[in-house]
């Protein structure tokens, strides 16, 4: 992840505060990570059917299509003239808190060139995909920063996501981009055979989820197509 270069006007400080938006409306609504998790026993099963990260919403949002009870991932509505990494690094409130961070920052990796701009179509919202690495425990506690919106899962094999009920749409979407694209499967091969390729998906300077989240905040959301 670039830092703090960010094409678009806004500047990540390094206390991932930004500043100076700018309007850019070329480019997607939003972004959601395809967390992959890493099982050393699981050999094979890895690539052929990946573990991801996953999330439950708890309140409805008619803006961005939410329903209360539905299986999601790790997403966030972009800020005008916001850049994909620090959109990024807001949809990781969906994924870790600030007592998390420590642990997270070792064991979750960016990786370059999986990233598909406006990969999923959701309701004429174009959405940015990003797959991420997770190396650490399966059985980390990851509470989501933003806690009364969305509530930590578990980890799911794919094929598990795609026969369940209530998925959230957004998640479907980014699943059917994986098998086409064969993305955790590439993610997993590049962490063993180019892991030079894994980039820490925090900046080094990266201090607090909580104050980039509340400083990011004050910005207006772009908006939506309600469809």
């Amino acid at each position: 992840m670039s830092f703090p270069e960010l094409r678009s006007g806004i500047i990540l400080s390094p206390d991932g505060i930004l500043t100076s938006p700018d309007v850019d409306r070329n480019r997607s609504v939003a972004i959601t990570l395809l967390v992959v998790g890493l099982d050393s026993r699981r050999n094979g099963d890895n690539q052929n059917d990946p573990l991801l990260w996953t999330i439950k919403e708890l309140k409805d949002k008619q803006n961005s299509h939410k329903k209360a009870g539905e299986i999601s991932i790790p997403a966030e509505t972009r800020k005008i003239g916001e850049d994909r990494s620090s959109n990024l690094l807001g949809a990781l409130s969906e994924f870790c808190n600030d007592d998390n961070l420590f642990y997270a920052r070792k064991h979750l990796f960016v990786i370059d060139g999986l990233f598909i701009e406006r990969g999923v179509n959701i309701k004429g919202n174009l959405v940015d995909v990003s797959v991420l690495l997770y190396d650490g425990s399966l059985d980390y506690p990851f509470v989501p920063l933003n806690n009364g919106e969305v509530e930590a899962n578990s980890w799911l094999r794919r094929d598990q996501i795609q026969g369940a009920e209530g998925i959230r749409s957004v998640l479907s979407r980014a699943v059917e981009l994986d098998i086409a694209a064969g993305l955790s499967s590439r993610a997993i091969e590049l962490y063993y055979t180019q892991p030079t390729m894994m980039k820490p998906a925090f900046p080094i300077n990266f201090k607090s989820m909580g104050q980039f989240c509340v400083s990011r905040e004050l910005f207006p959301d772009i908006p939506l197509i309600n469809g």
